[in-house]
């Protein structure tokens, strides 16, 4: 019995020892890294990733015990370009960001590659370290930060304050800014931050920088500076100039979009009458009175009486005062350029279709002459402070011969007018086209050669294109054109009669921005207004300036300039942009006082530069236009504008307008006009005068003592002589 049952127990084991046995069996000849069904599925950690430029992340593989090779964007290990990958899977990002700014990252088992997974990374920029700034103290008005540092990328903007600067060189390490500390800032210690752009934009650290002195700007400094850089001071204008300083007023210029002068409607006779120029002339006085880039049209405006081209027919005047504004603070080369083939220019003087002249025979020499004789150089040769040189005898040496105008004018053949897309046409184009520059046709062009000045000589077989370049840079680089050019914009923005070390150390400029560059227009004109003649008045009251001036200078206010001088002191209302509203008053009833807008009635301008004074030894340009009979017409002018007659801009001078309310004060009022229209330096005595004029109208009409005093200002000889 025993024995049995020990049997059946036995019997019953085998089956599980057999089992057990074949299970270690199993376990034996499998390898001990073998993955095990359903638990070979990998993934990274992080799956996504955002990682600054130069900056690192480590990935991990879900799995253990396993060996991986590491990939960014299909490159085992990586690369510079789009950063590399160890094989822990540490993730070094490339300093400079890729395009576009996203890898993959893969990990794939070294021994099973179909077992694989990634991680989609996204790269951003660094953040930027500042370690400095330079200087670390600035005074009120324009400044220059020099931001020292690491991380730094383009596009990437310096704060000064809160307030965006403008950025003018840039690398990694370093970056300079310009500005403008105003006097609001005066004593404060301002952050100076720097911040990356997208992907990932970002900010420094703060450096501060102190803003420790205040160059106090007076009302009358301002004014005057307004006076000769825009076309005439408004009370907002004059505060903001106090605010920012001279120097940040033209850099803020300088920076200012062109306003462009648009094309009139075709057919012209509803609007414009019998010719579309006169609705650029009415166009004049929007850009004038109410645009921002105040310098650079007042700049153009001066220009387009150094070069005058006045097409008074179809639409020819638009693109001629664009391109003058558009090049006003380019180079005085890039001018020249641009002006000798504008269409208009071409057919003022001449030169669109002045193809090379018959054997025996000589080019149309109106522009070659004009081009030195007016626009560059001037007839007789000129020390660099204007002055003109002679010869042994005393006499002045004449700049250049009748044969070197022959070379010229055939050196400037072979332009026509161009194809109404731009294109140039296979001959000369009698079809005016007044929208592009003239293009030249080669076959018309005479390709003999030219001797210039100084002995420069163009040699045969020349294009048009080449001959054109070779006449230009040979008048460019004359030592006529400082001293003749920059006269001439000294005598149109700031006085008549600059003397000769005004000029020469203009001229200078002109020579030589200080960076080795001819003819920067930005330097030349900085010269003229931060100069110490042009600046000297600023600190005198209203008897010093009337009898013992700083500099023996000034000149008349022209009539267009006078005009708009007025509507903007008096705040005029502005119509609709392009509305045409004014082609009566600046047509018809500009002419009346002798200066329409670009409508001079020679090459020579409305008055010449070189005209002096009869019975004097004063050179004052703008008096050839004053007379007798000039001084009624400008008065009644006055008074229509005042009134609101006659088509001229709405003026308010009612009881409730700004300057209506000052006049309940009589001192107040004649105060606020000549701060306007007199840099706040009327004479003692002329104030005296008007306040009693002012008071002996009754309080009851504001507006009676407003219109009154208006025009007793505006047409003294105080207001119409620019000091």
């Amino acid at each position: 019995m025993v024995l049995r049952g020990t049997v059946r127990r036995s019997t019953m084991l085998a089956p599980v020892v057999l089992v057990l046995a074949l299970m270690a069996s199993s376990c034996a000849l499998t390898p001990s890294d073998a993955t095990l069904p359903g638990s070979d599925t990998l993934t990274i950690s992080p799956s996504t990733a955002n990682v600054r430029a130069g900056s690192t992340q480590q990935f991990t593989a879900s799995l253990t015990n396993k060996t991986f090779t590491w990939s960014v964007n299909g490159v085992i290990g990586g690369s510079a370009a789009t950063g590399t990958i160890d094989g822990t899977g540490n993730y070094t990002a490339p300093t400079t960001l890729p395009s576009p700014n996203t890898v993959t990252i893969e990990a794939t088992e070294t021994k099973k590659t179909s077992i694989s997974s990634s991680s989609a990374v996204t790269l951003w920029n660094p953040v930027p370290q500042i370690s400095g700034v330079s200087p670390s103290q600035v005074d009120v008005g324009a400044i220059t930060l020099t931001i020292s540092g690491s991380n730094f990328v383009n596009g990437a903007t310096v704060s000064f304050g809160g307030s965006n600067l403008t950025t003018t060189s840039l690398s990694s390490t370093q970056i300079v800014a310009t500005g403008t500390a105003t006097v609001s800032q005066a004593g404060l210690t301002e952050p100076v931050e720097v911040t990356n752009p997208d992907p990932g934009s970002s900010n420094s650290n703060s450096v501060n920088a102190q803003v420790v002195g205040a160059t106090v700007i007076t009302a009358t400094a301002a004014a005057r500076f307004l006076d000769q850089t825009s076309f005439g001071p408004t009370a907002t204008t004059i505060l903001h100039v106090q605010q920012i300083g001279l120097q940040a007023a033209l850099t803020e210029q300088f920076n200012q979009p062109t306003t462009q002068f648009s094309q009139p409607p075709s057919p012209d006779t509803a609007v414009c009458g019998f010719t579309n120029w006169r609705c650029t002339q009415s166009e004049f006085l929007n850009v004038a009175v109410w645009g921002n880039d105040q310098l650079r049209q007042r700049v153009a405006m001066a220009l387009s009486e150094i070069f005058v081209a006045p097409i008074p027919q179809d639409n020819a005047m638009p693109f001629y005062l664009n391109t003058l504004a558009g090049d006003a603070f380019t180079n005085y080369r890039t001018i020249m350029q641009d002006a000798t083939l504008s269409p208009a220019m071409g057919n003022y003087l001449n030169m669109v279709n002045s193809g090379k002249p018959p054997a025996g025979q000589i080019a149309n020499e109106n522009f070659g002459r004009e081009m030195m004789q007016l626009f560059s150089l001037g007839l007789n040769l000129l020390h660099p402070d204007g002055t003109i040189q002679t010869d042994g005898s005393g006499n002045p040496i004449p700049t250049y011969t009748e044969l070197q105008v022959e070379a010229f004018a055939r050196a400037y053949t072979g332009w026509t007018y161009a194809n109404t897309d731009g294109s140039t046409p296979s001959s000369f184009n009698f079809t005016s086209n007044w929208r592009h520059f003239m293009v030249p046709v080669e076959s018309r062009h005479d390709t003999t050669s030219k001797i210039l000045l100084n002995g420069t000589t163009l040699p045969v077989g020349q294009s048009a294109e080449d001959d054109l370049k070779g006449a230009l840079d040979n008048i460019f680089a004359h030592p006529n054109i400082g001293p003749f050019v920059c006269r001439q914009l000294i005598q149109h923005l700031v006085t008549g009669n600059p003397s000769p070390a005004y000029v020469a150390r203009v001229s200078a400029v002109f020579a030589d921005n200080g960076s080795g560059v001819r003819g920067d227009m930005k330097a030349i004109l900085t010269a003229i207004f931060m100069d110490p003649e042009a600046r000297a008045g600023d600190t005198q009251t209203g008897d010093q300036a009337d009898s013992s001036p700083a500099v023996d200078g000034g000149h008349l206010r022209e009539p267009l300039l006078w005009t708009i001088n007025l509507l903007r002191g008096l705040n005029a209302a502005q119509t609709p942009a392009n509305s045409y509203s004014y082609v009566n008053f600046m047509s018809s009833t500009l002419t009346s006082v002798g200066e329409a807008p670009f409508n001079q009635s020679s090459v020579f301008n409305y008055f010449p530069p070189t005209y002096v004074i009869p019975e004097t030894t004063l050179n004052a340009p703008e008096f050839s236009l004053e007379n007798t009979g000039s001084v009624i017409p400008r008065m009644s002018l006055a008074d229509k504008i005042i009134h609101n007659e006659d088509s001229a801009p709405v003026i308010d001078l009612s009881a409730t307008s700004v300057i209506g309310q000052q006049a309940s004060n009589p001192a107040q009022l004649v105060d606020y006009l000549a701060m306007l229209f007199m840099h706040s330096q009327m004479p003692s005595d002329m104030r005296s005068a008007l306040i009693s004029t002012i008071t002996a109208i009754p309080a009851t009409d504001l507006q009676g003592r407003a219109q009154v005093a208006v025009f007793l200002v505006v047409t003294s000889s105080h207001y119409k002589i620019m000091h």
